[in-house]
């Protein structure tokens, strides 16, 4: 099980757990409209956990909050909620320095080499999910070693191209594949962790009308999944599933969903 968990049962009311007119008469409108939004997906996430027989305490909700400003992750960090995602470099490191130090932050952009070094500088930088070559976990390891020797290795996830678009980042040759995983498994790989896999499935593929039908992409990554645990006996993780998708992804396995618009609304234009 992924260690620091989001709960998936914060508001303990009944019947519905994100209208309670008593709790939120103090609140500001914002403050109230993020807490309803975060447990109105909970919620979602539970009643399909049910339906597909999954202990929901195994998917992890991750809180992307990109683009939005810190004051909104504070609000749910007040409610409880640690783990968030980011996809900007430059955006996290300002967001980690003026947020409470215990927030598991969770990088979930496009990785690029010369952008190790400065993630590794992030003190409680929790996980990496999109590390996509040997030389970036290499630069990552090493960084963190030099920069950050005292802080807790780096949870990553290798990002799997799944759908073989052009557009899309992601390893899809098996060699290269087993090499970073052998790379992982090194004992002197010692400032980052290998946590499991990641993919992000193609526009057709997660926007089928059927929930209960198995999103092709999702079925890739368990199917590597299964590959490397049986190769380098692992129990690798697996992340994958947003918004469009969070239903199909947990049907079929995953340990992780990531969601930002249903929770913290459309995201502003980036400058």
């Amino acid at each position: 099980m992924l260690s620091g968990l989001v709960r998936l049962t914060s508001l303990k009311t009944t019947g519905s757990t994100y209208k309670h007119p008593r709790l939120f008469s103090t609140m500001s409108d914002r403050t109230t409209e993020l807490i309803q939004s975060y447990e109105l997906v909970n919620s979602k996430i539970r009643q399909a956990a049910e339906q597909y027989s999954v202990d929901a305490k195994n998917v992890q909700l991750l809180a992307v909050s990109k683009l939005k400003p810190a004051s909104d992750i504070k609000i749910l960090y007040d409610h409880g909620i640690r783990h968030f995602g980011e996809n900007y470099v430059q955006e996290l490191i300002e967001k980690a320095a003026s947020l409470p130090n215990d927030i598991s932050w969770h990088f979930i952009g496009g990785l690029q080499t010369n952008k190790c070094k400065d993630l590794s500088k992030i003190k409680n930088l929790y996980a990496v999910e999109t590390v996509d070559s040997l030389k970036k976990a290499t630069k990552l390891n090493e960084s963190r070693l030099k920069n950050s020797p005292e802080d807790p290795p780096i949870n990553c996830n290798i990002q799997i191209n799944t759908s073989n678009e052009d557009v899309k980042s992601g390893l899809t040759d098996e060699d290269e594949i087993f090499r970073i995983i052998e790379y992982f498994l090194n004992e002197n790989t010692n400032s980052i962790k290998l946590n499991g896999l990641m993919t992000i499935g193609s526009w057709n593929a997660s926007h089928q009308d059927d929930p209960n039908v198995d999103n092709q992409d999702f079925t890739k990554l368990v199917e590597w999944k299964k590959l490397l645990d049986s190769k380098y006996n692992l129990n690798l993780k697996l992340s994958m599933g947003m918004s469009a998708d969070y239903r199909q992804a947990i049907r079929q396995g995953t340990s992780e969903v990531r969601i930002g618009t249903d929770i913290f609304g459309v995201r502003p234009p980036r400058n």
